[in-house]
Order: C-alpha cells, then structure tokens, then sequence
C-alpha cells in the first residue's frame, strides 16, 4: 500500500495516511466553512490507527467541536489539518495538506442544503442534503 505524505503551511507538521481513504467527499455545512475558511471543505475518511505524525505533533492545537469531533489545526500557521471522529474512530483528511497525489478523487458533497450561497455546485457528483453518507 502506497503511504501518502502530507503537512501544513509552515512544515513544522507532517502526517502520513496510506492510500486507502473509506471515502473522499466535500462538506458544505456552514462548520467546515469556518474551520477551513473556505466554500467547503474536502476530506478523506481514514481509520484513526492508520494516521501517523512523522514530525511536530507537539506543534498541533485540538479544538473540541462535540463531544464526537475535535478539530485539528496547527499552532504555528494555522494550517486546518483533520477532523477526528472520536467514538467513530476516523480522521478527516483535509485533502489540501496532502503533498502526494491519492488514487482517487471526492465522488460527493454532503450538507448540500446548508452551502454557501455565492457557490454553484456543477460538477455532476451526487449530492445529499444532509450527511454524511454511510
């Protein structure tokens, strides 16, 4: 299995995931739009015992969002890192800090009901109202 690397904008943090995402997909519910200041917010589900730091751990701030997600940014640049769903045991990658290519690409968008409403989903991917998908 190929291992994909990833870090945030000042290097201080790197990760490694292999290349086995459960799913890839975009989130538009108006949370995901503040912790990545973005129109949404593209992830990769992986199993929580398959991410592993490789550097900086220690520069990594943990918000508690509820008592089922903490959100992992880092402390240095700001950089949005993952989601961890706690009892679910997954990490939400945010695609953006990888610094390899994964195999595959998000194939939805989830919380479709509550996105930006400057933004225009029109690249045909199913879309749900709500999520997220299981």
């Amino acid at each position: 299995m190929e291992m994909l690397t990833g870090s945030c904008l000042c290097g201080k943090i790197g990760i490694e995931v292999p290349d086995d995402f459960d799913y890839m997909g975009n989130c538009h519910c108006s949370e995901c739009r503040k912790f990545t200041g973005s129109d949404y917010s593209s992830v990769g589900g992986v199993l929580s015992s398959k991410f592993v730091f490789t550097k900086g751990e220690e520069f990594v701030s943990i918000y508690s969002k509820s008592e089922e997600t903490e959100l992992a940014f880092c402390k240095c640049c700001g950089s949005s890192l993952f989601s961890r769903k706690i009892t679910g045991g997954k990490h939400n990658i945010r695609l953006g800090i990888l610094d390899s290519t994964p195999t595959h690409k998000p194939n939805f968008h989830i919380f479709v009901a509550s996105k930006a409403p400057w933004f225009d989903i029109n690249d045909g991917l199913k879309q749900f109202d709500k999520g997220p998908v299981k």
